[in-house]
C-alpha cells in the first residue's frame, strides 16, 4: 500500500510539474511584446544618450575654439584673417566663417566657399560704403584670384542677431543662435562671443563662427550604436539643421523624415511610432538646450533589431518546453532506479557524514588561527606605522621626513594587503579577482585626489592563488598602482590603470598593470621610486620569476612568477567570512 501510494504520488509531481512549466512558457510568450516594447525603448533611450554625448563634446569643442581665437585677437586686420583664421577654417571642417565685429559696425569676415575664401571688410555698417570683397585661393594663404569689388548690399553687423545675443550673455559665456537659412537651405548654428578690452575707452568686439553640424567628427556614422539609427536635430520650430548622419539604409532615411514630419505635426516628447513598407521603426525625441538657443534631438530605429534580440530567447523558451518534457521521463526513470540504492547510499551517507564533521572542525579551526594570525600582523604593522608617523611628526619638512612618510605609507599597504586578505572566505584559495579589486579600491581611497579621476579595470580569468602568493602578489600589485597614482597622471585629465593575470604554460603566470599614464623615462629606477621597483622585482624572484618594464603610450609592468597548484575546495563553505575591522 505504501509503495502504491509512493508512485501515485510521483505521477500527481510529475503531472503538477509539468502543468507549471507549461504555465510559464505561456506566460513567457504572452510577455514577449511587452518585453520588445521594453527593449526598443532603452534601444532609444542609449542611442539618445550617446547623441548627447556627441553633441557636447561638439559644442564644447566650439566654445573652446571660439575662447582661444578670442583671446588671440589684438587688431582685426588681415594678418589676424591669413595667420590664425585661414589655418582654422582649413583644419576645422564644421567651422564655415569667421567674422569679428565691433560696436562701431567695423566687421572683418573670412569666409569658406568650397575650395576658395571670401575676405570681406565692413566700415561702420556699411555708412562709409559698401563692403569690400576679395576672393583668395584655398590652395596658397593670400593669393588674390578675384578682387577687390564691392558689396552690392548694405550690411550692418549690429542688426544681427548673434551681435544682439552676444551682447545679452551677462556671463560673459558663448552663445548659440540660428542663422536664418538661405533659400532652399537649412538654418545654421552660429556660435558668438564677447570681447571687451582693459580700456573702457576702446569699442567692444564680437567674434562669431558658424557652424555646420554635418562637418563635424564627432557626428559620423563609424560609430556601431549611431550608424543604425537616423538621426535628426531639429530647431525649437522643428526646421532641420541638415543631414546630421546620413544612413546607408534608404528604408531608414525614408522613416527618419517621416518622424520628423510627425514630430512637427505633434511635437511630443514621449516615444512613438513610424510604419515605413510595413516596417516598424521607433522614434524619440528630447530637449538638448543650448546657451541662448533650445534644440530637439531625434534618433529612430528599427524594431526588428529588437525582434532578432529577442529570437534567442523564443528559441530557449520552445527549447526549454521540449527539455522539460524530456526532464520529467528522465526522472521518473531516475526515480525508480533510485529506490533500490536509497538504502546503500543512506548507509554510506552517515559514515562519510561523521568524517566530514571532524574535517569540516578541523579547517575550521585552522582557518580561525590563520585569520587570526593576519590580523594580528595587520595589527602590528598599524602600530610601526603609527610610531613612524609620530617620529615624522618631530622632522622637519624635507627629504628625511618624505622617506619616513614614504615607509610609513609601504608599511600602511602591506598591512593593507593582510587586512583584504583575512576578508575573504576561503584563504586557501584566494581569488585574485576580488582580491585584487579590493586592494585597488582601497589604494584609490589612500591616493585621493590623485587617483579621483582615474578608473581602474581588474582581470585575473579567475585564477587563485595560495595565500602565500597571494600576499606577495598582493604587495607587488601595491607598489605598481601606487606608482601609476603618483607619477602616471600628473594633470587632471584623468587616465586608466588595466590590471590582468593570465597563465602562461604549467605553473608559470603573468602579472601586468598597464596604465595609459605620462610613461616612465630611462632614469626612473634611480629617482624616488627605486626602491618600490626593487622591492616588485626581489618579491618576483622569492617567486621563481621576473620583472620587466616597457614603455608604450604609458607604462606596462609585466612580473611572471610561478605558482603552487590551488588547494582543494573546503568540504562546508556555508560559513560566512568575518568581515574586516
Amino acid at each position: 500500500m505504501s509503495k502504491d501510494r509512493s508512485g501515485r504520488a510521483l505521477i500527481f509531481s510529475i503531472v503538477a510539474v509539468l502543468l507549471v512549466g507549461a504555465g510559464l512558457v505561456i506566460w513567457a510568450m504572452s510577455h514577449m511584446q511587452q518585453r520588445k516594447a521594453v527593449i526598443g525603448e532603452m534601444s532609444l533611450l542609449r542611442t539618445q544618450q550617446l547623441l548627447q554625448l556627441r553633441l557636447n563634446g561638439l559644442f564644447s569643442e566650439m566654445a573652446e575654439d571660439i575662447r582661444e581665437e578670442a583671446a588671440a585677437i589684438e587688431l582685426a586686420d588681415s594678418t589676424v584673417a591669413f595667420e590664425r583664421w585661414y589655418p582654422l577654417l582649413r583644419t576645422h571642417w564644421p567651422i564655415l566663417s569667421i567674422k569679428l565685429a565691433n560696436e562701431n559696425g567695423d566687421e572683418l569676415a573670412l569666409i569658406r566657399e568650397n575650395t576658395t575664401y571670401l575676405l570681406s571688410r565692413t566700415r561702420a555698417g556699411s555708412a562709409e560704403g559698401p563692403s569690400i570683397l576679395m576672393r583668395y585661393s584655398g590652395e596658397h594663404a593670400g593669393e588674390v584670384i578675384k578682387g577687390p569689388w564691392l558689396d552690392p548690399q548694405d550690411y550692418d553687423p549690429r542688426e544681427r542677431l548673434w551681435f544682439s545675443k552676444a551682447l545679452e550673455e551677462s556671463r560673459n559665456e558663448p552663445c548659440w543662435t540660428l542663422r536664418p537659412p538661405d533659400p532652399g537651405g537649412d538654418p545654421m548654428l552660429q556660435v558668438s562671443y564677447l570681447i571687451r578690452d582693459e580700456d573702457p575707452d576702446l569699442p567692444y568686439q564680437v567674434l562669431v563662427f558658424t557652424v555646420d553640424l554635418t562637418r563635424s567628427s564627432w557626428l559620423d556614422a563609424h560609430s556601431s550604436a549611431l550608424s543604425r539609427a537616423g538621426v535628426l536635430l531639429l530647431d525649437d520650430e522643428g526646421r532641420s539643421l541638415g543631414q546630421v548622419i546620413s544612413s546607408a539604409n534608404p528604408q531608414v532615411d525614408g522613416a527618419t523624415r517621416a518622424a520628423a514630419e510627425m514630430w512637427q505635426a505633434k511635437k511630443t516628447y514621449l516615444p512613438f511610432k513610424v510604419l515605413v513598407e510595413e516596417q516598424e521603426y521607433g522614434c524619440s525625441f528630447v530637449k538638448y538646450p543650448l546657451n541662448g538657443q533650445l534644440l530637439n534631438t531625434g534618433v529612430v530605429l528599427s524594431m526588428d533589431r529588437v525582434s532578432d534580440w529577442l529570437l534567442p530567447e523564443w528559441i530557449a523558451l520552445i527549447t526549454g518546453a521540449g527539455f522539460l518534457l524530456v526532464l520529467m521521463s528522465l526522472l521518473a526513470w531516475a526515480y525508480l532506479k533510485k529506490r533500490s540504492s536509497d538504502e546503500n547510499l543512506r548507509k554510506q551517507t552517515r559514515r562519510t557524514r561523521t568524517q566530514e564533521v571532524k574535517l569540516a572542525k578541523a579547517l575550521g579551526e585552522r582557518d580561525v588561527l590563520n585569520r587570526e594570525v593576519h590580523h594580528r600582523v595587520k595589527n602590528n604593522l598599524q602600530v610601526v606605522s603609527s610610531l613612524l608617523n609620530l617620529q615624522a611628526t618631530r622632522l622637519d619638512d624635507g627629504p628625511v621626513k618624505k622617506e619616513f612618510m614614504r615607509g610609513k605609507r609601504r608599511i600602511d599597504t602591506i598591512a593593507l594587503v593582510h587586512h583584504k586578505l583575512y576578508g575573504l572566505v576561503d584563504l586557501r584559495n584566494v581569488d585574485l579577482f576580488r582580491f585584487f579589486t579590493d586592494l585597488v579600491k582601497a589604494l584609490a581611497e589612500m591616493y585621493t585626489p590623485q587617483s579621483r579621476s582615474v578608473s581602474f579595470e581588474v582581470d585575473t580569468d579567475h585564477t587563485k592563488a595560495d595565500q602565500d602568493t597571494a600576499i606577495e602578489l598582493g604587495i607587488i600589485l601595491c607598489e605598481l598602482v601606487a606608482n601609476s597614482f603618483q607619477h602616471a597622471f600628473p594633470y587632471v585629465t584623468g587616465g586608466h590603470v588595466e590590471i590582468r593575470v593570465r597563465p602562461v604554460e604549467g605553473d608559470l603566470f603573468r602579472l601586468t598593470v598597464k596604465d595609459n599614464g605620462q610613461g616612465i623615462n630611462d632614469g626612473a629606477r634611480d629617482g624616488a621610486g627605486k626602491l618600490g621597483l626593487e622591492i616588485v622585482e626581489a618579491l618576483a624572484e622569492q617567486l621563481d620569476g621576473s620583472f620587466h618594464v616597457r614603455a608604450s603610450g604609458g607604462v606596462h609592468f609585466e612580473v611572471l612568477f610561478r605558482m603552487k597548484r590551488p588547494a582543494p575546495a573546503l568540504p562546508d563553505m556555508d560559513r560566512e567570512a568575518p568581515d574586516p575591522e
